[in-house]
């Protein structure tokens, strides 16, 4: 990590990080006030996946194909930046269109294999952004490289960021379960009891665990209080995952994870400056957008204009809880290329967005710190 400066815990500064990074804390005044607000949680959460949702899929993959700066990683990890999002698009277009005489699958089974990969991933992909999140503040406070401290929180992220939310949602019937085939692995009439019995057991786990890891960060020597307040985040969220409804949660636990990830992306960016303009045209077009910090922000705002009416199926302000099935069951009557089409490329471009995230944050990599690493610490 020679190659990171680090001077001082925060990434930014306290008003930066606070709002950006540690989101999780100020979300909660609107998620505890939207019950309050009749219908108030669901047109936050619509605003939120409209301004939020697509930029922060595409977000990463804007830094690794937009950036002069990953121009030599992506030519020494070729596998990982196209051979991999290439099969990810073969597969997910053969699983969906394939005809049935050659995979005896109904679409809407289809779709349930795909959204239960999807949810299952997702929650592991939570997780990990938790981790990196703390990985961050570890290098800015510039603490021990300890490979005990690191598993503690790594494991916590997983558990607490990942795994338990993925049993609360599930138990909670949330409309990213239900088009998924673990809707289907717990009777309907045992919900509500295995929910209570669920809620007694993990909360106090989860309490448990969050002041074990905030003891452990008070002991050491450069303890770093953006990163205590993150776990803090980590810990309510794991908590509230049991007692919200699943539409309320669901603006906490998406809208924090979107921020996160635009955010970061948009600091790289602004922290690319390369000193030579490039030859390649696809370069001097994306150089009009890295440089800055909003600018970037802006351009991945823009996806959401032109991509959120062909990318999200279920999303209706009138109907904001309406099933992905539901809605395919009624436009394939209509439209059966046209859903196909459009299921293949929400499907592929979600897979492909956690590939990305891996690739370009992946800090255990020397080529990848030496990128990623030193854009992000750049105003040092």
């Amino acid at each position: 990590m020679s190659t990171i400066p680090v001077s001082r815990p925060w990434l930014r500064s306290p008003v930066w990080d606070g709002f950006w990074i540690l989101s999780g804390l100020w979300l909660l005044v609107p998620v505890l006030l939207s019950p309050v607000i009749t219908e108030a949680d669901q047109w936050v959460l619509v605003a939120a996946v409209y301004v939020l949702w697509l930029p922060h899929r595409f977000a990463t993959a804007f830094n690794a194909y937009c950036l002069p700066a990953y121009q030599n990683l992506i030519h020494a990890q070729w596998t990982r930046f196209f051979a991999v999002p290439a099969s990810i698009f073969t597969v997910t277009f053969l699983f969906l269109f394939l005809p049935e005489m050659l995979l005896p699958l109904p679409l809407v089974t289809r779709v349930q294999v795909l959204a239960t990969i999807f949810f299952i991933y997702n929650s592991y992909h939570f997780g990990v952004q938790h981790f990196g999140v703390l990985s961050i503040y570890r290098i800015r406070a510039a603490q021990a490289q300890d490979q005990r401290a690191k598993a503690m929180e790594r494991g916590y992220c997983l558990i607490v960021g990942g795994l338990l939310v993925c049993v609360a949602q599930i138990l909670a019937g949330a409309e990213i379960v239900r088009d998924s085939l673990l809707y289907q692995t717990v009777p309907l009439e045992r919900l509500h009891s295995a929910m209570t019995m669920a809620t007694w057991m993990a909360a106090p786990v989860i309490v448990l665990l969050t002041l074990g890891l905030l003891l452990t960060e008070s002991r050491n020597p450069h303890r770093s209080p953006p990163k205590m307040l993150y776990i803090v985040s980590v810990g309510v969220q794991g908590v509230l995952a049991y007692s919200l409804p699943p539409p309320t949660f669901l603006m906490l636990w998406g809208v924090q994870h979107w921020l996160v990830s635009v955010a970061l992306t948009a600091v790289i960016s602004g922290n690319d400056h390369p000193q030579e303009i490039s030859a390649s045209a696809w370069y001097r077009f994306w150089g009009l957008f890295y440089g800055r910090f909003w600018t970037t922000v802006l351009v991945l705002f823009l996806t959401t204009i032109v991509l959120v009416p062909l990318f999200e199926l279920s999303l209706h302000t009138e109907r904001p809880h309406s099933g992905l099935l539901q809605q395919i069951a009624t436009i394939l009557a209509q439209h059966p290329l046209l859903a196909r089409t459009l299921l293949w490329l929400n499907f592929a471009t979600v897979y492909l967005h956690f590939v990305m995230d891996r690739a370009v944050f992946r800090f255990s990599h020397p080529d990848v710190r030496k990128v990623t690493g030193v854009l992000l610490f750049a105003r040092d």
